[in-house]
């Protein structure tokens, strides 16, 4: 079934995206299109979603000139300098630190905030969370041994999540554990009044959270105040042999750190779907730790159908003089 997608109205003016172009009128107008891989697919997209538009692939372009919207999950700053024109560029990934650079120029970076990713990576973290709460590591020692017993485990209802970061994607994992039963534990710098979980805010509550939490769940951005929050002193306070879900980016945990806290039982298993940097080297500790399970940032990809539709969407807003949604907030980070 097609999802319908759907933006919210626009907090800004029309005089801050003023318009150049009609939405059907778009001239000469190019946009600049570098997919991390699957090239043809999305550009055929865009062609369907934009049929007035030339899309262009990088690092082909006629006339830079010409490129006013850069549509990436990355993208070198020295070569977004070479557009002139410029007047936006929209991430095709959830995550934005690349475009934090003081030498990125001065336009709108819009964010990809996607429904669908954030289905895939909230069926991520219920895999996983099930995982622990059910003991199924256990099971899966026994299998090889060929032992048939029972295991004891914690209701789901005695067995509390924390939502590291409670945006798009920490809401709606939320909301996928929340409906199984799982009480809801969230961290945010400022709190939520969400009346179907318990909040915390801001980092005089952090360690009360960790406490509180029988599987952490981090989904938090890479940003100058969350680099390095997940250290020593913060595993510390995990509940013993508490569970890390770390799905967010891997700058936020302190590996050694981490390594530690696993080898003396403080966190009893992380799963890492993220590393700094990626790849994980080789001989990374982690890779052999018997507590630990690491996929290869897969938790959720951007989908081509869903992301084409809400990034074409925003282009025709700014087209039209309206703002798009979400910006990146340098301030904070995200």
């Amino acid at each position: 079934m097609e999802r319908a997608l759907a933006f919210p109205s626009s907090q800004g003016t029309p005089e801050a995206f003023p318009s150049t172009h009609g939405v059907e009128d778009c001239g000469s107008m190019s946009i600049l299109l570098n997919p991390y891989r699957d090239p043809e697919l999305w550009l055929a997209a865009f062609q369907r979603e934009l049929p007035d538009v030339t899309v262009e692939l990088w690092p082909d372009v006629t006339d830079p000139t010409q490129i006013e919207f850069v549509v990436a999950t990355r993208q070198d700053v020295d070569d977004l300098a070479r557009y002139p024109k410029l007047r936006a560029i929209l991430s095709m990934g959830a995550g934005v630190e690349q475009y934090l650079d003081p030498k990125m120029p001065d336009v709108p970076v819009v964010r990809l905030a996607d429904p669908a990713m954030s289905d895939e990576m909230a069926a991520y973290v219920v895999h996983w969370v099930v995982h622990f709460q059910k003991r199924l590591d256990a099971y899966l020692a026994d299998q090889a041994d060929q032992i048939w017993r029972e295991h004891g485990y914690t209701t789901m209802d005695e067995y509390p999540v924390g939502l590291l970061g409670f945006g798009t994607i920490g809401r709606r994992i939320a909301r996928a554990l929340s409906d199984l039963g799982f009480p809801i534990n969230a961290w945010t710098r400022t709190g939520t009044d969400e009346d179907w979980v318990t909040s915390y805010a801001g980092l005089g509550e952090l360690n009360g959270f960790l406490t509180a939490s029988s599987a952490v769940v981090n989904v938090l951005p890479d940003s100058p105040t969350t680099r390095g929050l997940l250290n020593s002193g913060r595993f510390d306070h995990f509940r013993p042999g508490g569970r890390l879900i770390n799905l967010g980016r891997g700058a936020t945990t302190v590996e050694a750190d981490l390594l530690d806290a696993l080898d003396d039982g403080r966190v009893g298993a992380a799963v890492l779907d993220v590393a700094d940097p990626e790849p994980m080297a080789a001989d990374n500790q982690l890779w052999s730790h018997p507590n630990v399970r690491i996929t290869p940032h897969i938790s959720g990809f951007t989908l081509v159908r869903s992301a084409t539709q809400l990034i074409a969407a925003n282009i025709r807003r700014i087209l039209a003089g309206d703002e798009p949604f979400p910006l990146l907030d340098r301030s904070r980070g995200y």
